[in-house]
């Protein structure tokens, strides 16, 4: 399964954390989520960087990854089979939301309808088109990815604009070039303090709750 996949990996000869980037997890994410994947040339100086920009292969229907039976779809399978072969430190799943679904991917509801925070905006004062918003881990794996930032759930807009693409690039590279996790989660804190603070506690709050 995992030889079909276009999986590219960047080492630095050296020992250190495994982040994997991966993209079109479900439906035709892929389609947008690609032009940015393609962006990011990873440099690490220590450890490596695996870049998945399809994990949906098959093309199957859509099946949440906030949804028990994710794991159990063609995609499902394909993301567990890349865990089980890398073993990832650090995961950045990049999503891709439209307008329609803007409200409730943001609303405080999400964690009683669909069993996970919502999802914060870096940034809030922008226009949707030019946020980014980021959440924890899905429920299959949060019990493997307990740090805040150990795990970064991102959604950018299908028509996302340039204040988007440089706020998904810096994310992105801010991953690429730490060498923990507290690394990763210092450099946006320094940016984007108040969002990352906020989304600490809704991770705190996920992770503590009963299944």
């Amino acid at each position: 399964m995992i030889r079909r996949l276009k999986v590219r990996e960047h080492s630095s000869g050296r020992a250190g954390i495994t982040r994997l980037i991966v993209g079109g997890m479900h439906g035709r994410e892929y389609e947008v989520s690609s032009k940015i994947l393609d962006k990011i040339k990873p440099n690490p100086s220590e450890g490596r960087v695996i870049v998945v920009p399809n994990v949906n292969i098959s093309g199957r229907r859509y099946v949440s990854t906030t949804n028990e039976d994710y794991i159990k779809s063609p995609a499902g399978r394909v993301y567990l089979s890349i865990f089980e072969r890398y073993k990832p430190d650090v995961v950045v799943e990049l999503h891709i939301f439209n307008s329609k679904s803007y409200k409730n991917l943001v609303s405080p509801d999400r964690i009683y309808k669909r069993g996970v925070p919502r999802l914060m905006p870096y940034r809030s004062d922008l226009p949707i088109e030019d946020q980014i918003l980021h959440g924890g881990p899905p429920p299959f794996v949060k019990d493997r990815f307990k740090e805040h930032a150990s795990y970064i759930t991102l959604e950018i807009h299908e028509k996302y604009g340039k204040e988007a693409e440089k706020t998904l690039l810096f994310i992105l590279n801010s991953v690429i070039n730490s060498n923990s996790v507290k690394e990763i989660r210092e450099k946006l804190k320094e940016r984007y303090r108040e969002s990352m603070e906020k989304a600490g506690r809704l991770l705190r709050d996920y992770l503590s709750r009963a299944d």
